[in-house]
Parts: C-alpha cells; structure tokens; sequence
C-alpha cells in the first residue's frame, strides 16, 4: 500500500481509503467485514461524513479490536442527523454530541 503524508501534520495515511457511505444501511456484520478487509490490506484511512447513528456505532465497533493508532478517521464537521436524515449545519450546538 501506498501511503502519504497529510500536509504538515505527521500523519501517514493510505494513498486508497474507505468511504463512509459504503456503511450505509449495511448491518454490522457487513460493515466488519469491509473495516476487516480493508485494514488486512493496509488501509488506514476511513472517511465518515455520515452522522446516522447506527452507522457510527457499527463503525466503532468493528474498530475496537484494532489499536487507536492504527488508523485515521476523517470527520465532517457540521453535519447531523436529524429525524432520520443526514443534514448539514454551521450551528455547533447541533452538532456537539455529549
């Protein structure tokens, strides 16, 4: 795997990362699998946009066997979930989570 350097920062992330919205509607299981795969083959960088709830907690999950410093999430600032739909907002009270 090809791997680059983000700016200035240190951080080595994969040149191939996985996109968050292939967890979309996926169930845990399916959503291991991908995370699985993807770290077997020294991809690092994980992207999601997505604030559903049931995706994050599935992410998480099947990131918790893997130790925190062997991968890197990007986030999207800004974004919620709100009644059951993904939505872009600049209020940071909406999206602060306790």
């Amino acid at each position: 795997m090809e791997y680059r350097i983000v700016g200035r920062t240190g951080i080595k992330v994969s040149a191939i990362g996985l996109g968050g919205e292939g967890f979309e509607n996926k169930s845990y299981k399916d959503c291991e699998a991908m995370i699985d795969f993807a770290i077997k083959e020294g991809i690092n960088f994980i992207d999601i946009y997505n604030s559903n709830p049931e995706v994050r907690s599935n992410v998480g999950k099947a990131l918790r066997k893997y130790p925190r410093s062997s991968f890197v999430i990007q986030g999207h600032l800004g974004s919620t979930w709100d009644n059951g739909q993904y939505r872009r907002t600049r209020d940071v009270n909406e999206v602060v989570t306790v």
